[in-house]
């Protein structure tokens, strides 16, 4: 088979997966009579994730079963240090984003959720006492997850934003090659309001 045939036989494979699986809006590039269908995320990264997941499900259910329930870590302080600097450089990446209305602050809050969340997983359930855990749950429920909330509304919001614009891009003639936004070919010649 030539490998035109072969990729037209692959080409909209991702509409025969379940509607949960497909690509979202957002993603999608495709613009309507222009027969132009690249996209900047390509379909077939949804099946590595899910097929990951899918492999990730005996792994998990083996760790819960042989873990021991306790255990002397190396380097534990090297651990959450590590792990603590790693959220200032992430909450420093958030400040210079947004301050420079950059859409790249969409991924960076989104890690910075994604890490305080952990945090807050592994502070309470690293608890050795009482105490701790009661603190450890405080400081989840008053500060890290609280936070971790904002991060993914902020998330949101720029990804929600972009996705707004998608169609007044697509009627201004712009479409997207190689994972790039491409101006129209008049686009400078066009009158600027």
């Amino acid at each position: 088979m030539s490998p035109e045939g072969q990729r037209g036989r692959w080409e909209h494979w991702e509409s025969r997966l379940p509607h949960f699986l497909q690509p979202p809006a957002f993603l999608a590039s495709a613009l309507e009579g222009s027969g132009h269908s690249e996209r900047v995320v390509r379909p077939r990264l949804a099946l590595v994730y899910f097929c990951s997941a899918l492999v990730l499900v005996p792994w998990t259910i083996v760790l819960f079963l042989t873990l021991p329930g306790r255990e002397r870590a190396a380097h534990w302080d090297v651990a959450w240090g590590g792990f603590d600097a790693m959220l200032i450089i992430v909450f420093t990446g958030c400040a210079v984003r947004i301050l420079r209305l950059s859409p790249r602050s969409a991924l960076v809050t989104a890690v910075a959720g994604a890490l305080l969340v952990t945090d807050a997983w592994f502070d309470v359930m690293l608890s050795p006492t009482r105490g701790e855990l009661v603190a450890a749950l405080l400081m989840a429920f008053l500060v890290e997850l609280p936070l971790a909330a904002l991060c993914f509304r902020t998330s949101f919001r720029v990804l929600s934003l972009l996705e707004q614009a998608r169609p007044y891009l697509r009627e201004l003639g712009f479409t997207v090659h190689h994972g790039r936004l491409v101006p129209p070919a008049d686009w400078e010649a066009r009158p600027r309001p």
